[in-house]
Parts: C-alpha cells; structure tokens; sequence
C-alpha cells in the first residue's frame, strides 16, 4: 500500500468520525428542541452520509491500482445511494424531511474536514 493510500484512509477514519459525532450533535439538538421522531429522523439524514463515506472508503480501497471508470462508478453508486435513501426516509417512512436534510447537509460537511486533513498532510 502506498503512502498516498495510507495517507487517505487515515483521512477517511477522521472523515467519519467527524461525521458521526456532527450527527449525534444534530440528533441531541432535535431531540431537545422536537423531540424523539425528529431526532430519529436527523439520525436518519445523517446516517445517509456515513454510508456515503463508508461507500468512498471502499471504492478507494478498489480503486487505487485501477482506473477513473472504476472511481467514477463508486461516485455514481453514492450518488444514487442517497436518492434512494432520502426517498426511502422521506416518502416511505415519513420521517420529517427538514431533519433529514440539516443533518445530511451539517454531517456532510464533514467533507470539509477531509479537505483541510488532506491539505495539512501534504504540506
């Protein structure tokens, strides 16, 4: 395993971390403010996102000695994983469509941290 390989799945962990401990805080908010089904539902959001992440982890671990087309695939795989989820949440086990977004999106900034991580290491 290479060193760039080593250096992204130790940024991968961090990005998930980051990620549940933004959606646990998501969840204690509404669950203070709204209650238990809108913090169920913040839950729900969030935990869109660490499937995401946890979908990057293993198309990076596929992809490293492959080509874009392989890469690409796993975008399209997270992509269509969140359609089907959000849908799923929202229209089949009506959870409150507003909590599922803010956390999808609070926990989503979890990217950001990747992001800066990724940077610090490379300097």
């Amino acid at each position: 395993m290479s060193y760039a390989v080593r250096l992204l799945y130790t940024a991968l962990q961090k990005l998930l971390i980051t990620q549940l401990i933004l959606v646990f805080l998501v969840m204690l908010v509404y669950a203070y403010l709204e209650g238990s089904n809108s913090a169920l539902a913040a839950g729900y959001g969030g935990g869109i996102t660490l499937i995401n992440g946890i979908i990057m982890a293993w198309r990076v671990s596929r992809v490293s000695n492959k080509s874009t087309l392989a890469a690409l695939s796993g975008i399209s795989a997270s992509f269509g994983s969140t359609l089907f989820l959000m849908g799923i949440g929202m229209g089949v086990l009506k959870l409150n469509p507003l909590a599922i977004l803010i956390s999808f999106s609070i926990a989503h900034l979890g990217y950001v941290y990747l992001g800066h991580q990724i940077n610090r290491a490379s300097n």
